[in-house]
């Protein structure tokens, strides 16, 4: 007599046949090794980050534990500025100190990847998530149909609109979505090794709460407590899970408070009181406005898996209960019901925290669609980087020929200098659009069954995107987003105003990042209030000029943000 699996999930054999290992390191290598043509800091958050691997090498051990920027604390997390350090201090030599610092990116992106494909391939490997069986056989076997979904996974993390600029910075944000990922594993080891996986999850929790907010790593507690609360597969006792992810949680908080207070009790305390008062702030009722800006940014952000995401829940809707759909679902509903409890300004670390259990969620959604909807995933990618490349290349010759005038003229202001010439970056990108173009053809003439085709074109579009748009247009950005030319202003005004070659200003006021920027490219030391400093430096927008002006504004192109300096608060 023959039984059929009660599950939606209907795959052959040749739907899942293996996708060349070569090939998805060959785009993973690609996709993350595009953001090392930035020689510049592009975002504030980019430069903090940097800072404090900056003074973490200078610094001494106090700065490891006590991350601050320009000797005054910051309220940031260590654990980003450790891993940018430790890159920083082993690769400066070789790849300058902006490079080496980029480098982390790469440390960050394989943990990511990884946790993600062996928490996706542990999940599909269960016989609860296995397809129907055939009535003659020929169904995917466990290992074939695992492996599929791990890669259709990661592959559409890849291809995930919002991480793209992200996974190119060692910030706290990227290292947030690896702990993320991270703890996904972990909870996904549990249902083979309880204690160690339930304390692996945990663990994950407590270096995300030291890496960018408490509350995230709070809220990745309370979704991996809820899992292990709510389903009936996990071995063991569930006690005993829950204290085991509890003391991994624990633990990198404790140390990494402990030695700080045992080793600089006095400026342990200071530091600690501002971080606490800082992230305190992140945790309150959402205002209608932040929930909207969720909702609005999440439909960009986790494009192309959230609609796959969703139709995962319909189609295992009576398969809810079971690991697979369970563990990701309770993921990506967590960090949505956190929404409802955080302020705007760590509203976007809830997407980054859902971002493995939804990828996992659109992979198992993937394979129950018929094959007609499932070319819907290939004409987007299709259509969609198509003509973001073309678009790319259109811009670029626009700039180089000054032909159509309205394109070109929209390039001069965005970044006054410009020009563009055909060298490594635009061959690379040449290169890129290239292989695109073989990949499209091979999908339009051979007409692939393989279920991992969709998300291959979507990854593949993403880095062949991400590779001419850097490749094209770093120099473009280096222009429009660098701070160089108002940190060397600041200090030529400076040093005249002042008379001396390398005067103090004080600049407590300022983000990190603006104080990373400007002593990275300007030479400034900058001071806090109190110090002596005779000048200081503000920052303002639009024709809000400080009365006490000292300079004329100093600014970016194209943009309403200046600069000036006033008199010391305490000369």
């Amino acid at each position: 007599m023959l039984t059929q699996r009660p599950t939606p999930a209907f795959l052959s054999q040749e739907a899942a046949r293996r996708l060349p290992r070569f090939a998805l390191f060959l785009l993973l290598g690609a996709f993350i090794l595009s953001g090392l043509w930035s020689q510049d800091l592009w975002t504030l958050r980019d430069a903090e980050t940097f800072g404090i691997s900056r003074s973490m090498l200078s610094g001494g051990l106090s700065a490891w534990l006590l991350p601050e920027v320009s000797g005054m604390p910051v309220s940031a997390g260590p654990v980003s500025g450790w891993i940018a350090a430790v890159f920083t201090a082993l690769f400066s030599g070789l790849a300058g100190e902006v490079g080496a610092y980029r480098l982390a990116s790469l440390f960050w992106f394989a943990l990511t990847t990884a946790s993600l494909w062996y928490g996706a391939y542990r999940l599909a490997r269960r016989n609860e998530a296995q397809p129907v069986a055939f009535a003659f056989g020929g169904q995917a076997e466990p290992r074939n149909y695992g492996r599929a979904v791990a890669d259709c996974a990661v592959l559409l993390f890849v291809a995930t609109f919002g991480i793209v600029a992200r996974q190119h910075e060692p910030i706290a944000g990227t290292a947030l979505l690896s702990f993320a990922a991270l703890n996904f594993f972990g909870i996904a080891m549990t249902l083979k090794r309880p204690v160690a996986g339930a304390f692996l999850s945990g663990l994950a929790c407590g270096f995300a709460a030291i890496t960018s907010a408490v509350t995230a790593g709070l809220w990745l507690l309370c979704a991996t407590i809820i899992v292990h609360a709510f389903a009936r597969t996990f071995p063991g006792s569930r006690d005993r899970r829950i204290l085991s992810a509890l003391a991994g949680t624990a633990l990198p908080v404790v140390l990494w408070a402990g030695a700080a207070f045992l080793l600089y009790p006095e400026a342990a305390a200071v530091w600690f009181e501002k971080w606490a008062t800082h992230q305190a702030e992140f945790f309150d009722l959402a205002s209608s406005h932040t929930v909207l800006w969720l909702l609005r940014t999440s439909v960009w952000f986790l494009c192309p898996a959230w609609p796959l995401a969703l139709w995962a829940l319909y189609s295992w809707r009576r398969q809810l209960d079971r690991s697979q759909i369970l563990i990701p679902a309770a993921l990506v509903l967590t960090a949505a019901g956190a929404g409802l409890f955080t302020e705007e300004g760590a509203a976007e670390l809830l997407l980054l925290i859902s971002v493995p259990g939804l990828m996992t969620l659109a992979a198992f959604g993937l394979i129950t669609l018929r094959q007609s909807r499932e070319n819907l995933l290939d004409w987007f990618a299709i259509s969609v980087f198509s003509v973001t490349l073309i678009a790319l290349w259109l811009y670029w010759l626009a700039s180089m020929l000054g032909f159509p005038p309205k394109m070109a003229h929209s390039i001069a202001m965005l970044s006054p200098g410009f020009e563009p010439t055909f060298g490594w970056g635009a061959l690379t990108g040449f290169a890129a659009c290239v292989i695109w173009v073989v990949f499209v053809a091979w999908r339009l003439t051979h007409r692939p069954i393989v279920v991992w085709r969709g998300p291959w074109l979507s990854a593949a579009g993403m880095t062949a995107t991400a590779i001419t748009f850097l490749g094209l247009w770093h120099p473009a950005i280096d222009i429009a987003r660098s701070y160089k030319a108002p940190a060397l202003e600041t200090a030529s005004e400076a040093k005249r105003l002042t008379g001396e070659a390398s005067p103090l200003i004080e600049g407590n006021l300022l983000s990190p990042g603006i104080r990373t920027v400007f002593t990275l490219h300007g030479g400034i030391h900058f001071a806090p209030a109190g110090e002596g400093a005779k000048l200081r430096l503000v920052r303002y927008r639009g024709s809000d000029v400080p009365q006490e002006a000292l300079t004329p504004p100093i600014s970016r192109p194209h943009t309403d943000e200046a600069f000036t300096l006033v008199p010391g608060r305490n000369r």
